[in-house]
């Protein structure tokens, strides 16, 4: 089943020139997986009741256009074929004039919030529909294979705002972090600024506020972006950028 949502762009997901930045852009990604969720009875207070929370492990975007605030937007985003663990959901930002400006595809686990270990869905999804839809270029996310002795770029003080109601980082303030040390796009567009295309991110470990150990690892390689974040724990998110 495709589940769609209309909205008009709103300053607060938007840059200093008010586009859509990408951590915006993951942010209504998300809010429209869980809207779909509620239609199936599987929403966020659903799961909550039970002690279980839907988690993002691995998800590409591709960026065609950033749209502007204030702009009529429509969200589409749809379940495909799971394993019984895994389950994969696409998505695609259309403007008025019916243009794909992004897309990306993701992989979600339902967590035992208790034990923290991940839930069969057929424990808790009985019945829904998938689509053999794919809105990117992988039909199938893997693990992301990063370069060896990545250099470390700064330290991050996990703010609390970045903390979501599963009391970790959302998956959204790592793409900030990100996009954050990424200098070409840290400037003036009159400057010729070039934009993201293309960003992959595996998400390994949570990373929880107080942590003290949090560093941010980066290595460019064969004209690819690659970040790394560490925490107290070990790796917590590889993920690479194209420009």
């Amino acid at each position: 089943m495709f589940f769609t949502e209309d909205i008009t762009l709103s300053t607060i997901l938007c840059d200093e020139d008010d586009y859509l930045t990408l951590w915006g852009l993951a942010r209504l990604f998300q809010d429209v997986a869980l809207a779909h969720s509620e239609t199936l009875g599987v929403g966020y207070y659903g799961l909550k009741s039970l002690d279980k929370a839907w988690i993002l492990t691995h998800v590409y975007y591709n960026v065609l256009r950033l749209p502007m605030a204030g702009e009529r937007l429509t969200l589409r985003t749809w379940a495909k074929q799971d394993n019984g663990l895994i389950a994969p959901r696409d998505y695609q930002l259309i403007d008025s004039n019916g243009v794909v400006c992004a897309s990306s595809s993701s992989n979600w686990v339902i967590l035992d919030t208790n034990s923290r270990k991940v839930t069969r869905l057929g424990e808790i999804i009985k019945v829904y529909d998938k689509e053999a839809v794919d809105s990117t270029k992988y039909s199938k996310l893997e693990k992301l294979k990063m370069p060896d002795m990545m250099d470390t770029l700064k330290k991050i003080d996990v703010p609390f705002s970045s903390i979501d109601h599963t009391y970790h980082v959302n998956n959204a303030e790592y793409i900030k972090w990100i996009c954050d040390s990424i200098p070409e796009i840290c400037k003036p567009r009159e400057d010729k600024r070039p934009e993201i295309s293309e960003l992959m991110i595996n998400y390994l470990r949570e990373t929880k506020y107080g942590d003290a150990n949090v560093m941010l690892l980066h290595k460019e390689q064969d004209e690819t972006k690659y970040f790394q974040i560490l925490n107290s724990n070990g790796v917590s998110v590889n993920a690479f950028v194209k420009l």
